[in-house]
Order: C-alpha cells, then structure tokens, then sequence
C-alpha cells in the first residue's frame, strides 16, 4: 500500500497486484530422486499461474499418456504452504487497453523479466517451436540477455497470454484466479482523476510551470550569493595597505605619513569597496518571490501550514484550526482512494482463499476442523445388552443405562460435528463476497484531526447527559414517549462524526424502540388484584419451600443410609480381604521355612563330601609317599650293586 501510494503521488497511478503463490516440496523414494528433489530449481515455489513457470495445471493434463514406470521413479510432490502476495506494480510496467471507467477495460498487462535458462521450464516450448524457426531457435538459446515481455490478462477470453518482445506467444493459461472481475488488481489509485479518461495525470504537470520557476529563482539566488564577497581596491603603490591587509584578526600594523592619509581621506579615501548593499537588495526580492512561488504551490497541492508541520506565533487557536480542518480534507480524498483499493484487495482475497486455498492450509490457519477425522466417521457403537433372562442387580442395570446414554449422546454429537463440517465445506464453495459487505476505514493521518475528533466527542458526551436528564423525567412521567426521545437524540447525534460502530448503535437503538412502541400495552391490574397476586404467589412459593425441604430431608436420609450400607460393606470386604492375606502371609511363611530346611540339608551334603576329598586325597598322598621312598631304596640298592661291581673289576 505504501509503494501504491508514492507512486499515486509521483506518476500519478499506484497499482497493487494479487498473487497466489503455492510451495511444493518433492518427497525423494530413491537416491537419484533425492539428488533430483535436492535441486534448487526442483524445489522452486509453485505460483497459481499468473507467473512464468508455471501452467495452472496443464502439464498434469499434458503427462496423462506418461509411461507408469517412468513415472513411478518421480518423487511425489507435497503442498508445503499457501499464501496470498501483495506487489506493487511500477508504472512503467503496467499497460491497459482503451475505456472510459476501469470496470470497461477489455485487457491489462504486465512486465515480467525471466531468466533465459528458465526459458524451457517457465514457458511452453512446443508453442514457442511452431511460431520460430531454426535459425530464431539456435539464437535464442544462445542468447544470454534476460527474456522479457508482457503478461497480457483479456477479459474477453478470459485467459492469460505470455508474449515476449519479439511478439512470439510464450504461453497461455486458463482463468488462472477465478476472480470475479477477473483482473488481479485492486481499482488503481489516481490523486487526480478525469471524467472518461483512464490516462493518469501526474500531480507534478499541475505545477510544473511554478517548479520551474522557484529552480529558476533558487539558481539565481545561488549565483547572487557567491558573487556578494568583501573585495575591493587601493593604489599600487599603496605598500600600508597591503600590510594591514595581509594582519590578522587584532593585529595592528604602522603606517608611515599618517599625515599625509589623514589630509587625503583617510582609509577610506585611500581604499574602493565592492559594492555588495546593491546584491542584497537584489537578493531580498528573490528571497520574497520565491516564498509567493512557495506558497502558490502550497496552495495548488492543498498542503496547509499545519500539515506541514509550520506555523507563526502570531495565528490564533482559530484560524489554525481552520488551516487544520481544510487541509485534511484535500487528504481526505487519497484516504477514501486507499480505503476502496484496501477493500477491492480483501474482496479479491475472500474468493481466492475458498476456492484456491486446500481444506488443510484453512484449518491450520483458523484452528477450525474442516476434514473429518477417522474417530470422526466411526459410528459410536453402543454397549452390548446383558443377556436375556440375566437378573442383574439394580446398581449394574443402572450403570448400563447410563452407558447406552451416554453413546446415544456422542453419536449425536459426532453427527453434529459431521453436519457442522459439512456446512463450512458448502459454504466455502460459495463465492463469500456475494453474501458479506467489507468496508475499510482508516484512521486521520493528520494529529490536529485526532485532537478535534476527540473535542467533538467530550462535546457529544456533555450534550448527551444534559438531553437525558432533561428529557427522562418526561418519559417516566408519560408526558413524551421513548420513541420520540430516541429519535431526537438519534437526530442530534448524527451531526457528530462518531464513527460506524456508533452510528451502528444508535440505529438498533431506534429501531428496537419503534419495535417496543408497535406492541400493545397490556393494563395495569387493579392495587386488590396486585395484592391478592402476591399473596397467591407467596403462598405457592412458601408451599414450594416446603415440598422442596421435605424432598431434601428424604434425599439426605436415603444419602445416609446408603453411606452406611456402603460402609458396612467395605468394612466386610475389608475384613476378607485381611484374613485372606493372613492366610497367604502363613503359607509364604510356611514355604520359605521349608526352602531354609532344604538349604540346610544341602550345605550337610556338601559338608559330607568335603569331608570325603580331603579322605581321599590325604589316603592318595600316603600311597605317593610310599611309593617315592621304595624307588629311593631300590635306587640306592642299585647303586651299591653297581659299585660292588665295579670295584670286582678293578681288583682283577
């Protein structure tokens, strides 16, 4: 809205533009189809067709004879999210065709700039093929400046034409919004607008002539300024002067012959200044021609002292507030232009979210269940019956009656909840602009407005307390009827700016006293029958007490003697259930002194064959011992033999 507004301002036209924009993400199944969806240009957002690259559903319609198998290697696509965008079109990049109002316009178009290696992938290439030639192709894709042309919407057809410069056709979509109007654009915003003209008038060819002037004054004030410099001459011989001249500030040079300066003139005799007293008066008138130019074009734009922010010490309260009250309703007019092209915008958006946006994205926005659940469509089936000729006690055939109520009212509910559903589906097929009215208010811009607003409102409260304290006794007296009250004070009211929910007030107000005043007044029963009424009705009520205390002291004793016969029943389960865990405490009991007897038992076995190893094993040692001391005998036995012999041997 802010660039719409500068551009009002500056060219003369500001215009907002609607798109639809649609995200897809490509979920990948194998490898290549990851490095496939990992591409940035696989995961470019999809637009609604109102943009290069994409087809409004074309090439899903085009790939219908696809190979299966091909096409179960693609990754499937998944809508990641969906908005509405605002543009601002430059001026330079709008065109519209010939009429007299814009609801007339046969055709508008737009630039658009793509890059030529998105060329194949944003446009339709077998359209392109069959109106180039070789030769053009070939140039074409070696081409490297951007493509550019013109997106060309005709209302006739209804459809959307991509022609770039050259005039070849790039592509054509279908109704890619669905609007009613048909055009993506708010009604554009133009300050100065002519009778049976669509040709915007820039604000600046009002006062272009007063522009040129005020640069012309402002240039000659500039060369006037640098020419108005302190210069002068002297004598050539004149070396004093020179001296004094070259001093700094406070610095005092000699003078040789002061008597013969001071019979001459002086220094002022002596030295010739520019004559700057000549430039200044000069200077002054332009200074006063340039603040008339000034104020000429102050007055042409509607631009007020306080608007701008300027004002003089010597204006009173009035006369400001005056300047304030006719400046702000040459503002007024752009306020009401950007209230109706906000309003075109939220109509434009209350048919394309229905009819564009999918079931998911508008319950995630409002947080209100559009799409059924599963648990949503699943009957609640009621509890099995008991069986038949079963007698169950009166507390369970309570409590299964209580059951079946309480499937009965869920499955109600479920279907309410099915039916509400269904309601916001088919109203949401409905276009929503048809049945509702959208207004757009803005606030003033202007803070003297605000304080004025807020006078005429402490104004509108004073006046209305003294109207209802002077006319409520009448009312209640019967001397003026509460319908002529409210419509005086509804009339008064109306001379004060309140604002629409006010006024809103005010109206139901008045209608709901015309409503009063329409029904007939019943008569006032006499003071004998007002008394007897009472009387009858205190003693209904006085019997009522007492039926409604007699029915609470049952309730309590019925209370008590249920708590009681509760409370002896979970005294006895209590008990049982005591002397069933006495029980079960002796048998565990039992059991583990049994398992500490077999323990013991074990540990005397195993004690036994301890003691049986170590019998062994100390019998086993002695027969080794043995055994070792014979062979050391029978060695020992050996070896004297074998010396005996051996000494025979060495007698002989």
């Amino acid at each position: 809205m802010e660039g719409e507004a500068q551009d009002a301002f500056l060219a003369g036209r500001g215009v907002v533009r609607l798109r639809f924009k649609s995200d897809f993400v490509k979920d990948a199944n194998d490898e290549l189809a990851k490095d496939v969806a990992a591409d940035p240009v696989a995961d470019a957002p999809s637009y609604d067709g109102v943009s290069p690259g994409d087809d409004n559903g074309d090439d899903a319609e085009a790939g219908g004879d696809a190979d299966p198998a091909t096409a179960a290697q693609q990754p499937a696509e998944r809508l990641a999210n969906e908005r509405i965008e605002f543009e601002a079109v430059s001026w330079r990049d709008f065109r519209h065709g010939p009429a007299k109002r814009w609801s007339d316009c046969p055709w508008m178009s737009f630039r658009f700039v793509v890059s030529r290696e998105n060329e194949d992938t944003a446009f339709d290439s077998a359209m392109i093929g069959m109106q180039t030639s070789d030769q053009e192709k070939k140039a074409r894709g070696e081409s490297d400046n951007d493509l550019t042309g013109w997106e060309i919407w005709c209302k006739t057809s209804r459809k959307v034409y991509f022609v770039d410069d050259t005039g070849v056709v790039l592509k054509t979509v279908n109704d890619p919004l669905g609007l009613t109007d048909f055009f993506p654009i708010a009604t554009p915003v133009q300050p100065i607008e002519l009778t049976g003209r669509l040709m915007p008038v820039n604000p600046f060819s009002i006062y272009s002539k007063l522009a040129d002037e005020l640069d012309l004054t402002t240039k000659r004030i500039n060369v006037i300024t640098n020419h108005m410099k302190v210069k002068g001459w002297y004598s050539g011989d004149a070396g004093d002067i020179a001296n004094m001249l070259a001093a700094d500030d406070t610095e005092f040079v000699p003078i040789g012959n002061a008597d013969i300066w001071a019979a001459n003139g002086g220094l002022a005799g002596a030295v010739a200044f520019w004559p700057v007293e000549k430039f200044i008066l000069v200077l002054r008138e332009l200074y006063n021609a340039r603040e008339q130019t000034k104020q000429a074009i102050y007055e042409i734009t509607g631009i007020s002292d306080i608007v701008r922010g300027a004002s003089q010490a010597s204006e009173t309260l009035g006369a400001q507030q005056i300047k304030t009250q006719w400046g702000s309703l040459r503002i007024q007019k752009m306020q009401r232009m950007m209230e109706r092209g906000a309003r075109d915008l939220f109509v434009m958006m209350s048919e394309i979210i229905p009819a564009k946006f999918s079931h998911e994205t508008l319950q995630q926005m409002t947080g209100v269940q559009i799409i059924p659940t599963q648990q949503d469509l699943t009957p609640i089936q009621p509890p099995p019956p008991p069986p038949q000729g079963a007698q169950l006690p009166p507390e369970t055939m309570q409590q299964y009656q209580q059951a079946v109520q309480a499937s009965q009212m869920a499955e109600k509910a479920r279907q309410a909840k099915l039916a509400r559903m269904q309601s916001v589906q088919q109203l949401l097929t409905q276009k929503l602009s048809a049945m509702y009215r959208i207004d757009v208010e803005s606030d003033s811009t202007v803070k003297a407005d605000l304080s004025r607003q807020k006078a005429e409102a402490a104004e509108f409260l004073q006046a209305a307390g003294a109207y209802w304290a002077a006319v409520g006794p009448l009312v209640q007296q019967g001397a003026l009827s509460k319908e002529v009250a409210v419509e005086i004070f509804a009339a008064n009211s109306r001379l004060f700016n309140l604002g629409k929910s006010v006024e809103d007030t005010l109206e139901k107000m008045v209608t709901d006293a015309k409503a009063k005043a329409a029904q007939p007044e019943t008569p006032k029963p006499s003071p004998e029958q007002q008394k007897a009424e009472a009387e009858a009705k205190a003693k209904e009520q006085e019997t009522a007490a007492k039926a409604q205390q007699s029915q609470a002291d049952a309730q309590a004793k019925e209370r008590e003697m249920a708590m009681r016969e509760a409370a002896e029943v979970r005294k006895g389960e209590r008990q049982a259930a005591a002397d069933q865990r006495k029980i079960e405490l002796e048998r565990e009991l039992a059991a583990i002194t049994m398992r500490i007897k077999e323990a013991d038992l074990q540990i005397k076995e195993i004690e036994l064959d301890l003691k049986r190893q170590e019998a062994a094993l100390t019998l086993h040692a002695k027969q080794q011992e043995t055994a070792l001391k014979l062979s050391a005998q029978q060695q020992s036995n050996d070896l004297k033999a074998e010396q005996a012999a051996q000494n025979g041997k060495a007698k002989q």
